[in-house]
């Protein structure tokens, strides 16, 4: 028996030998680039210190000459690089040659690096001058296990990163008189980082005894194939689909105190009910179910108002009706050619209709823009205000509590806006509801078509609620906003209504709640104490034990390195850019969790750019989000444990707007560059783990694959009433068909956690100083991942619930996401509906789920098969984008 024993132990030591040798020869191949630089993946933990002895190059600047200051000195602040990537800059320092800035950042990365690249540079009037750089190479920073690290440690294999940290005083450009740069810098790789289901180190903590409702369109009928879950035998449970519309009708309704609401778009005169429910209210009701009416009519009761929606600048008098000047003010988007009323907007936001709906009413409407930097010169702040925009997307009400005793908060949070075009269920018509529930919400932006003549857009969507502590939260980002931009004496105080103490809002929902969110102190008064909170932290001092270095042009040096997994202790919970005090925690949280992955990775995004630092072109574009490029490491990760993984992304099948536009194009373009660069790295370690295995004929779609929705329907029961004239209306007369227009903004990860909020997968939504935006990430603590399993909690549910209505069948296969035969399947699935969609006979489609019209074939992207020309169906639009020669990409991506 003994000698059994040791023979099966030997066994598994050869495997497991093997096994790691295999690993490490894919993760080389990854992390260790052929053409210069290796891979850091994990947190670069950076504290600008100091700079002492600078050189004074305002001496006999422009500034002196303006000002006839004699004594004016250089105005430093600092940057940091990997490649044309900037990790961090901090503020600048006026008139100071011995500036102490004590700025500290947290910057995740996944990017192929030589080094970091520091430069302090001088402010300037007309260019900012470099006062010195000094670069630090990477493998300063790279250090793998030793043996007695694998001795001490059996969970760690060859090859695993230890945490690096060096302190130093350099000279600038290796001169003394240059002056010198103090800073603090350490490497945390990711398998040392936390893997806490909260996330660490973000403005909001994670809230306890939450109920949560995850809605999938504006309206859910029901008729979707029946989700069984829960239990041994996946039975015990029956999801029964929420209905976001209804709710929110029931919700304000309900409300005897307050009622906030923060929009991108509102339109008043459209309806959150339809059909008999509408008939029924208008009849019966006692508020109407038109969105206008019932806040106007609930504020007439003594209810608190508070309507705040993004200021479209082109919607005002200041702003010159012409279709050229929509389209070289306005990049973000394309528009339909037609002239638009002033109170729509070039956006159609509808924000000074809403304005001047509410003009003689008790509700408090308020239309805030963005803003511009403070060193912005008054053409680029009015730029600024036009590009970027508020895109938040919350209601928060007070409601009676489910045992009738006293009053708690409710909140919406999501991606469908209060507007036209958003109602939509999964049936999806196109002309069966032009004269019925669409009637008066007809709404098109892909195609030059009339409302008579259709097709309507389609639409899909996520959204949620929350009842319980986590509401708070969300009333808090309301007033943060209110009160920077608005007048906070319009803010109820939810202390004296008893609405402010989570342990009194807690309930039996079993949810967990964090909320993130992308915004910056030009436009959100953060709460005071903050900076205190920021500042009672560990010293980086304190961290481990330091060993003094030598080093050439350094006055001081010295290092740490340990394998053991210390805890990183956070020293602030917002980031900074010039100065500015930044809340970027939606792409903290994104990161965080797609590190933490297991098994899948499920993303509904209107649009998906980032990383462009490993595009094949325009690396050097501002699109540095790190999202595509940690999706690609975690597969590369899993492909080297051969580990089965797989990600499931659902876009558009284009960007709203005219797919032959020149933003539309440019949009598509940076699109395909981040999928491509995707594809290649995941490629590249398919090829490495068939060279190093005998593994062979793996291919990316076994991983990573890309999805839309489309539909098409026949002649029977259609409502169109006019006659076709645009060569679009003639030519999808014919064809009957659609895109399902994807607005969702969602990641669902191991069906443990659900993130939905008003954030795309683009620089945009995750920069922090560009759009504003807001995330609340849910998951169930009974319900979690495990390394052998998904999660079979109401997360799950919903997943099953949402591919069970985009693919018209509840696939036993779906449970198992990972496996390469839901893989199989699902793809299956699609293929089949490309033939029935691109096809000559015209059907209705009740199944649609279809490939993107990308594909990834001998290492190169193209259009998909059965396209012609390479151009979306219906168009003249290639599919692969085109870059723009107008637009520049900071507003495209």
């Amino acid at each position: 028996m003994d000698a059994l024993k040791k023979d099966a132990e030997a066994r598994l030591s050869s495997f497991k030998r093997e096994a790691d040798r295999t690993r490490g020869a894919i993760l080389d191949k990854v992390f260790h680039k052929d053409t210069g630089g290796d891979v850091l993946w994990g947190l670069l933990h950076i504290k600008i210190v100091k700079c002492q002895g600078l050189r004074n190059l305002d001496r006999l600047g422009i500034k002196n000459l303006i000002t006839k200051r004699k004594m004016d000195k250089s105005d430093p602040y600092v940057m940091a690089f990997i490649g044309d990537y900037r990790l961090l800059k901090t503020r600048y320092i006026d008139n100071d040659l011995d500036p102490v800035f004590d700025e500290e950042f947290y910057c995740p990365v996944a990017h192929v690096a030589t080094g970091i690249q520091f430069k302090v540079k001088d402010k300037d009037v007309v260019k900012d001058e470099c006062l010195g750089k000094y670069f630090l190479p990477v493998a300063e920073l790279l250090r793998t296990v030793d043996d007695t690290d694998l001795e001490s440690d059996p969970n760690l294999s060859p090859g695993d990163l230890k945490r690096v940290g060096v302190h130093k005083v350099v000279e600038l450009d290796q001169k003394s008189r240059h002056g010198t740069l103090e800073f603090f810098v350490e490497f945390i790789p990711t398998r040392m980082l936390h893997k806490t289901m909260e996330v660490p180190g973000i403005y909001f903590d994670e809230t306890k005894g939450n109920e949560v409702k995850l809605y999938m369109n504006a309206d859910d009928d029901g008729s979707s194939p029946v989700i069984k879950y829960g239990g041994p035998n996946d039975d015990e449970k029956t999801w029964t689909p929420p209905r976001l519309w209804r709710d929110i009708y029931d919700k304000v309704c309900e409300a005897k105190q307050f009622i906030y609401v923060a929009g991108w778009s509102v339109d008043t005169d459209q309806y959150l009910l339809r059909g008999k429910e509408l008939d029924e209210a208008k009849a019966n009701g006692k508020y109407s179910p038109k969105i206008g009416e019932l806040l106007r009519d609930k504020a007439a009761e003594g209810v608190v108002v508070n309507l705040m929606q993004w200021d479209d600048q082109s919607s005002n008098f200041l702003f010159p009706v012409s279709n050229i000047s929509i389209c070289l003010l306005c990049p973000p988007y394309d528009i339909i050619l037609s002239i638009h009323s002033f109170s729509k907007g070039m956006m159609g936001t509808y924000d000074e209709k809403t304005r001047n709906f509410f003009k003689d009413t008790q509700v408090n409407s308020r239309l805030f823009a963005m803003a511009g930097g403070e060193t912005n010169t008054m053409l680029e702040g009015t730029t600024k205000k036009m590009s970027f925009t508020h895109h938040q997307k919350y209601i928060i009400m007070d409601t009676p509590k489910k045992n009738g005793e006293g009053r708690e908060l409710f909140a919406f949070v999501g991606g469908i806006d209060l507007t036209e075009g958003r109602w939509d269920n999964q049936k999806h018509p196109l002309f069966r509801s032009l004269m019925g529930t669409h009637k008066g919400d007809t709404y098109t932006k892909c195609f030059n078509v009339g409302i008579d003549c259709g097709p309507r857009q389609p639409w899909h969507d996520i959204h949620s609620a929350v009842r319980g502590p986590e509401a708070i939260d969300l009333a808090m980002a309301f007033e943060e906003r209110w009160t920077k931009q608005g007048n906070a004496g319009e803010l109820v105080s939810r202390g004296r209504l008893g609405l402010d103490d989570s342990r009194g809002l807690e309930n039996a929902g079993g949810w967990c709640a964090q909320l993130s969110r992308s915004i910056d102190s030009r436009v959100n008064s953060f709460d005071p104490t903050v900076k205190g909170r920021m500042s009672a932290t560990k010293r980086y001092e304190d961290i481990a034990e330091w060993t003094s270095v030598t080093e050439k042009h350094a006055t001081s040096a010295k290092r740490f390195e340990t394998a053991a997994g210390t805890e990183l202790t956070f020293s602030r919970c917002l980031d900074s850019k010039k100065g500015r005090l930044v809340d970027n925690s939606i792409h903290m949280t994104n990161v965080h969790y797609i590190r933490r992955a297991k098994h899948f990775i499920y993303i509904e995004s209107q649009y998906f750019m980032g990383s462009s630092f490993m595009w094949t072109n325009e690396s050097d574009a501002k699109c540095g989000n790190m999202l595509a490029a940690e999706i690609a490491l975690k597969i590369c990760e899993k492909i080297a444990a051969d580990e089965p993984f797989a990600v499931y992304i659902l876009l558009p099948f284009w960007m709203e707007g005219i797919p032959g536009a020149g933003a539309t194009q440019g949009l598509l373009y940076y699109q395909r560059l981040t999928i491509e660069a995707m594809y290649l790295q995941v490629e590249e370690a398919l090829k490495a783990r068939m060279a190093n295995s005998a593994d062979y004929g793996l291919k990316v779609s076994d991983y990573l694959n890309f999805y839309c929705l489309g539909n098409r329907e026949t002649t029977v029961g259609s409502e169109v009433t006019g006659t076709p004239e645009t060569d679009d209306e003639v030519r999808l007369s014919k064809t009957r068909r659609h895109q399902i227009y994807i607005h969702s903004k969602m990641m669902i990860v191991d069906d443990e956690v659900a993130l939905i909020g008003t954030a795309n997968v683009n620089q945009r939504s995750m920069d922090g100083c560009r759009d504003s935006e807001i995330m609340m990430t849910s998951w169930q603590p009974e319900h979690l991942a495990s390394k052998e399993s998904i999660a079979k909690g109401d997360v799950h549910a919903f997943r099953l619930h949402t591919w069970a209505s985009i693919t018209n069948q509840m696939d036993e296969k779906f449970r198992n996401p990972s496996d390469p035969e839901c893989v199989k399947a699902v793809n299956d699935i699609a293929n089949k509906n490309w033939e029935t969609y691109l096809g000559s006979d015209t059907v209705d489609m009740t199944s649609h789920l279809l490939p993107f019209p990308l594909e990834f074939k001998d290492g190169k992207i193209g259009p998909r098969t059965g396209l012609k020309d390479g151009n979306f169906p219906d168009t003249n639009a290639k599919v692969m984008g085109k870059k723009s020669l107008v637009f520049p990409e900071i507003f495209l991506t």
